[in-house]
């Protein structure tokens, strides 16, 4: 990617139109066809943090636990992590990151740091979320994650994307055709810019189902593909269609949303139909693109007609009618109150008298939307709840649009948008927020409990243990390729199986120090130097004890293999105890064998741990605890004993072998 930048550093480079102004009435001549910059952000209405607004700022703006979506930039899939998570992150030294992540699509209204940001003020006069979706679904919104289930209306507006030195975003399209406000806060921006020309959107759309997009830079094979490099302080409109890559030579943090209008229809239509053939999953569309739709129809119809095919609940929350004035204490305030209500009034109808022109790329826009719904099958209509009556609507705006078929387009260049919320009364109280969805009840008979196999001896103690830290394995990184890995959520898997990566897998777990012997509930006394006060956890039933602690007469075997494991006395003699979570079958008392290789002891096969004085030579003894090579070759051991010939039949040779 470096490579390129420096090629097309060397290109000379096409900037976009570069203005210092944004109004409505240049929205209504140009229809926003063309990318925008503005390098100041004066007379644009934004509002910004600080530059130096941090990383850790928005976690405290947004909350430690929000979980947001990561995308990592090697693979191009996302993840998940916590807010916090992504700080420690991003906070890390360049050098130290291991992977590269980026964040583009953290939505933050309805958090606190709402509140700090402010988009361009024409933004908001032609954005379909604040002018066409009723007000009072999105008065109702209460929930700052987008949550497709809790969300009331397209939450979309305003976004905060966070990008570390090196991430690269591959070329796409904004999703649902939505055209994009984009300013730069801190850090810098470098985009390649591709316009939606038909022959470069279908190259697109053959590149997306082609899946070679890693082996494929699309810039060098699209026509008119433009560099431009954006600097802290810049703001950026991009509009519906263009195909974009984006690069991020520095820590950059941006501020930005995106937005449907009414002057580019035809070329949002195009983008949604491209992502139906393209198989865009719904979590990367755009919410309730299609109920907006029919919202933005009935909304013209009411603007130029004062008809409404709004339910008469929506309609009294989202345009006044219907509603029922509360009982007032103070007459004398609700009269004065009454007078400049009806002062309103008498205004909105003398604009109502006034002939409204639409601009010619409405009447298009709305000739193209209109078609586009009709030609939906009727299980694809989604038809929104607010709707009624949606063949009368279909009907009356086939004839509204003959009748302005013939608008003058100079009158229609007012500077004023011709969709408007009538205004409130003073005394509106907005309805309340839906309820939380309810919690399931309780059963009233309790439910027995499937049972269940007890767990192996072996998956118990891997449970309890933990990493040595010092083994090959502990300190070895993940291989990125197992199937463990490939589940992890830094690697783009759901995270559902919760291992670890197999080259990892600790080849020493040991105890916890949270474990204490069961008898005395004393911890691990092993700097003692007594192998008594060593801390063992049996294999067979999972006890964790002192051996000084046991009463039980016996050898114990313990494993080589595993730290502090060993089979316990009691499991050895086949002493069953009640509380044992083992699922071994007990060894019988009777083949319980006293492992004692025959001819003379010139280095001992197995080390004994007294427990007191057995009165045996060093390294063997009758009342021990055996130190075998495995746990394995000692069960091995029981087997041939018990088929016949007992220990005696083998040398210290076939012994060593075992």
């Amino acid at each position: 990617m470096k490579k390129k930048m420096k090629m097309d550093e060397d290109e000379e480079e096409q900037l976009p139109v570069v203005v210092s102004y944004l109004t409505y009435e240049f929205v209504q001549r140009e229809g926003l066809r063309d990318p925008i910059l503005f390098e100041k952000p004066d007379g644009l209405g934004i509002k910004m943090p600080d530059p130096d607004f941090s990383v850790n700022d928005v976690k405290m703006f947004v909350g430690s636990r929000r979980m947001i979506d990561v995308m990592d930039v090697s693979t191009q899939k996302g993840t998940e992590m916590s807010m916090a998570q992504w700080t420690r992150y991003y906070e890390t030294p360049p050098s130290q990151r291991e992977k590269l992540y980026n964040v583009i699509s953290l939505e933050f209204s309805h958090t606190k740091l709402e509140n700090l940001v402010r988009r361009p003020t024409t933004v908001d006069l032609i954005d379909w979320v604040d002018n066409m979706w009723p007000r009072h679904l999105k008065e109702r919104q209460r929930d700052s994650t987008n949550s497709i289930t809790d969300m009331q209306y397209p939450k979309v507006q305003k976004y905060c994307l966070m990008s570390v030195e090196g991430c690269y975003t591959d070329f796409h399209i904004d999703f649902g055709g939505t055209s994009v406000w984009y300013h730069i806060l801190r850090g810098s921006k470098v985009f390649w810019l591709i316009p939606p020309t038909p022959q470069n959107l279908e190259l697109y759309e053959n590149w997306v189902l082609s899946g070679k997009q890693g082996d494929i830079f699309l810039g060098d094979r699209a026509s008119d593909c433009q560099r431009v490099e954006l600097k802290q302080g810049c703001t950026f409109i991009i509009p519906s269609g263009w195909i974009h890559a984006v690069y991020t030579p520095v820590d950059t943090m941006v501020f930005g949303g995106n937005f449907l209008h009414s002057f580019n229809i035809p070329s949002q239509l195009n983008i949604c139909n491209i992502e139906d053939r393209t198989r865009v999953p719904l979590k990367f569309r755009y919410p309730f693109f299609y109920e907006m739709c029919w919202y933005v129809l009935e909304r013209y119809v009411f603007s130029l007609t004062k008809t409404s095919y709004l339910t008469p609940e929506f309609q009294k929350h989202t345009l006044g009618i219907g509603l029922k004035k509360p009982a007032s204490s103070d007459p004398a305030i609700e009269q004065l109150k009454e007078e400049g209500e009806e002062r309103d009034e008498g205004s909105s109808d003398e604009e109502l008298d006034v002939k409204l022109h639409l601009t010619p790329l409405e009447l298009e826009g709305m000739w193209n939307l209109l078609g586009k719904l009709e030609a939906l099958p009727s299980n694809k209509k989604c038809l929104p709840a607010g709707i009624h009556n949606a063949p009368a609507l279909i009907t009356h705006i086939k004839a509204l649009l003959k009748e302005h078929a013939s608008d003058n387009p100079k009158l229609s260049y007012s500077g004023k948008p011709i969709v408007k919320w009538p205004k409130r009364p003073s005394w509106y109280q907005p309805p309340p927020p839906p309820p939380p969805p309810p919690r399931p009840k309780l059963a009233s008979t309790p439910i027995t409990p499937r049972p269940q196999k007890p767990a192996s001896s072996m998956s118990v103690l891997r449970r309890r243990r933990v990493r040595c830290k010092r083994c090959e394995a502990c300190m070895r990184p993940e291989c990125g390729d197992c199937n463990f890995c490939r589940d992890m959520k830094k690697f783009g898997g759901p995270g559902k199986l919760k291992q670890t990566c197999v080259l990892r897998q600790c080849l020493s777990p040991g105890l916890p120090l949270s474990a204490v012997c069961e008898i005395c509930k004393e911890p691990n006394q092993e700097e003692t130097g007594d192998p008594s006060l060593t801390l063992m956890e049996c294999s067979n039933c999972a006890q964790i004890v002192h051996p000084a602690c046991l009463t039980v007469q016996g050898e114990g075997v313990v494993n080589k293999d595993l730290p502090s494991c060993w089979e316990c006395p009691k499991c050895v003699q086949g002493i069953t105890d009640p509380e044992s979570s083992g699922s071994d079958e007990p060894l019988a008392a009777g083949h319980q064998q006293h492992i004692r290789p025959p001819g003379p002891q010139t280095g001992p096969r197995a080390l004994c741990y007294h427990r007191g004085s057995c009165g045996h030579p060093a390294g063997w003894g009758g009342d021990s605890l055996w130190v075998l090579p495995s746990s394995s070759s000692f069960l091995l051991f029981l087997l041939l004993t018990s088929i016949g010939g007992g220990p005696s039949a083998f040398s210290a040779n076939q012994l060593e072998t075992v």
